[in-house]
C-alpha cells in the first residue's frame, strides 16, 4: 500500500526523503553498495519465499535448512531448538530481538521474528486470505476489469498521512497511490489532512475531530495510517468517546512508528540543513523516550479490528531509501530502516508482514495490494457471512 518502484523512478527528488534527512547522500550510496555483500540464500517463511543475501552463515542455515526441516548441523539445531522451547507467548520484544542479534545475527533475529508472526493462527489465516484476494484483484486488473465491492456502501476508508507528506510525497507518506487505487474501483474514502510536521499529540487532536465528523456519515470507518500517523491515530482512538469508536470497524497500521524512532534521538538541528525549516517539536515527539511512554497510554477499543502491516527486511533486500537508517539501527537489532521491528506492532492486532520489504514496502503491484488488503479486512469483519470474491 506504498508507492511502486515505477512511481518512484518517475520522480526526481531534489532532497533526500524526509525520514532520512540526517544522513548524507554519500553515506547512503556507500551503504547501498554494501547491500550486495552477504551470503546468498533462498528459503521460505510461512507462505513467503525469498531469494536474497543474509549477514551470517547462521541466518543462511536457519532460512535454507532449519525452517525447511532439513536439519544437518546438530550443534546449531540444538541452539535454535532451545530458543523455540524457551519462547514465551506473543511476539518477541525489542529486547528479545537485540539479544538474538547479539547471539546469532541481525538477519537471524529478523527471520525469527517473521516466523513467530506466521506461527500465530490468526496471522497465518489472514495471510492466506490476503494472498487470495491480492491474486484475484491482480488478475482482474491485468485483464482490464474493475473489481467491485458488494459491501462498499457500508464502509468508508479514512486515510491519515505521514510525516512531511506534502513536501516529500516520494516517501509515500501522502498515501496517494492507495487512495487512487480505491478511487479507481469506486470505494468510498476520505483524506484527513494533518499538520505535516506537527507533533504526534497535536495531530492526534486533528485526527480525533476528523473521525467524529466522518462518523456522522453513517458508514463504518476503516482508518489507514502510515508511519508517523500510526501513533497519532492510536492516541486519537484512546481519547475518543465510546459513542464514536463504535462506528470504527478497523484500523490498518502501516509501518506505524508507535514507539518512536531512534533516528529522532540524534542531533535534530542537522535535518533542517537538508529538508528546510520544520517544527522541531514534531520531530521531538518521535523520540523513543517520549514515544514509549506515550505507547503505554494507548487503549484501543476492543471492537476495533487492528491490522499491523509491516516489512521485515534482510541485508540483501534493503532499498536505497531505507539503507542508511537500516545501517544506523543495526546495533539495536532488526529494523525496517526507521523503527525497530518489534516497535511497529500494535497489541491485540493481526500482523501481516512482507518478508524482504523495509519501511517503504516497495515491490507490490500497488492497486492489487490495496484492493486485496481492503477486501481481506472487510471479509474478516464480516466473517459470519459467506465469503465471496470481488468480481466484475
Amino acid at each position: 500500500m506504498i508507492r511502486s518502484p515505477a512511481a518512484i523512478a518517475d520522480e526526481k527528488p531534489r532532497v533526500m526523503p524526509a525520514h532520512y534527512e540526517i544522513f548524507s547522500f554519500a553515506l547512503l550510496v556507500l551503504i547501498s553498495a554494501a547491500a550486495c555483500a552477504g551470503l546468498p540464500v533462498r528459503g521460505s517463511v510461512g507462505e513467503q519465499t525469498i531469494e536474497t543475501r543474509v549477514d551470517s552463515e547462521v541466518a543462511r542455515y536457519y532460512l535454507a535448512n532449519y525452517l525447511a526441516g532439513k536439519r544437518s548441523d546438530v550443534a546449531l539445531d540444538e541452539r535454535i531448538d532451545r530458543l523455540y522451547r524457551g519462547a514465551h507467548n506473543g511476539l518477541p520484544d525489542r529486547g528479545d530481538l537485540k539479544r538474538l542479534s547479539e547471539e546469532f545475527s541481525v538477519d537471524f533475529a529478523a527471520l525469527y521474528f517473521a516466523d513467530q508472526i506466521v506461527r500465530s493462527p490468526n496471522n497465518r489465516e489472514f495471510r492466506k486470505a490476503y494472498n487470495h484476494s491480492y491474486e484475484h484483484a491482480r488478475k482482474l486488473l491485468a485483464e482490464g476489469r474493475v473489481p467491485e465491492f458488494g459491501f462498499s456502501g457500508n464502509y468508508e476508508v479514512v486515510f491519515v498521512p505521514g510525516y512531511l507528506y506534502k513536501r516529500h510525497s516520494l516517501t509515500g507518506a501522502d498515501l496517494a497511490a492507495p487512495r487512487a487505487a480505491l478511487k479507481g474501483v469506486g470505494f468510498p474514502q476520505h483524506f484527513l489532512e494533518t499538520v505535516e510536521d506537527g507533533t504526534v499529540e497535536g495531530n492526534a487532536e486533528i485526527v480525533r475531530a476528523g473521525i467524529r465528523a466522518r462518523a456522522r456519515a453513517g458508514r463504518r470507518l476503516i482508518l489507514v495510517s502510515v508511519s508517523k500517523s500510526g501513533p497519532e491515530v492510536a492516541l486519537a482512538l484512546t481519547r475518543l468517546e465510546p459513542g464514536i469508536t463504535s462506528r470504527i470497524a478497523a484500523w490498518v497500521n502501516i509501518v506505524g512508528i508507535l514507539q518512536g524512532s531512534p533516528l529522532a534521538d540524534e542531533d535534530l538541528l542537522q535535518m533542517e540543513e537538508v529538508v528546510g525549516r520544520v517544527d522541531i517539536d514534531g520531530v521531538e515527539s518521535l523520540r523513543t523516550s517520549r514515544s514509549r511512554q506515550r505507547f503505554k497510554s494507548f487503549r484501543i477499543p476492543e471492537n476495533i479490528l487492528v491490522v499491523n502491516y509491516i516489512g521485515i527486511p534482510l541485508t540483501g533486500s534493503i532499498s536505497l531509501l531505507a539503507s542508511s537508517g537500516f545501517a544506523q539501527l543495526r546495533s539495536l537489532g532488526p529494523n525496517d530502516g526507521l523503527s525497530l521491528l518489534a516497535d511497529l506492532i500494535a497489541p491485540r492486532g493481526i500482523t501481516l508482514a512482507e518478508l524482504g520489504r523495509d519501511h517503504f514496502l516497495l515491490g507490490d503491484e500497488i492497486d492489487a495490494a490495496t484492493i486485496g488488503l481492503t477486501v481481506t479486512v472487510i471479509r474478516y469483519l464480516e466473517q459470519s457471512r459467506p465469503p465471496r470474491d470481488a468480481s466484475s
